[in-house]
């Protein structure tokens, strides 16, 4: 895959593989949070068309809604996290010979405290791949929650079904029976 970033920085281009699959994910996002967010109506009006309300969805467009939705899981979940890794040992040099701070080390600040554990560098890379993690979740839960919550067009909504009459009688046992009316 050519690399067409930049060489501004020295760090650009070796963490090429994470910018582009981030980009594209960003880029991915985008409709959905539309589509989330807007107003049909509104919309259409905007661009001069007439709204009809909203089509019924098709099988097609239901696995193409899937196929997407799981492109965007692949790259949140397997991508940008495995390219960071890569990233972090390859070019960084994160491994476990380089540590944040060791045990025996003093405290900055705290006079002869020292720390009573070591961090190598492996363990920030690891951690900031469960923060990539916790903020697709995070993601995924707001976004589920905006769709659950997207405006409707008039119309679309589903018919409710009447509430029928129940009666309440005492059979011989003196225990209530439902009677349909």
């Amino acid at each position: 895959m050519p690399n067409w970033l930049p060489d501004w920085l020295p760090w650009i281009r070796p963490a090429g593989r994470l910018i582009w699959a981030t980009v594209i994910t960003l880029v991915m996002l985008a409709p959905i949070v539309v589509a989330c967010l807007g107003r049909p109506a509104a919309a259409a009006e905007r661009l001069g068309l007439r709204y009809r309300g909203r089509e019924p969805v098709t099988w097609a467009g239901a696995m193409f809604a899937a196929v997407y939705v799981f492109a965007l899981f692949l790259l949140g979940y397997a991508v940008i996290p495995h390219e960071w890794i890569t990233f972090a040992d390859g070019y960084l040099q994160w491994g476990r010979d380089k540590f944040l701070f060791k045990t025996g080390t003093r405290i900055p600040g705290l006079g002869s405290a020292t720390w009573p554990f070591s961090v190598d560098a492996q363990a920030v890379r690891d951690i900031v791949v469960v923060g990539i993690y916790l903020v697709f979740f995070g993601l995924n839960l707001a976004l589920w929650s905006l769709w659950q919550k997207r405006p409707v067009a008039p119309g679309d909504e589903a018919e409710k079904p009447e509430a029928r009459p129940v009666t309440t009688r005492t059979s011989v046992f003196g225990r209530p029976v439902r009677v349909r009316g």
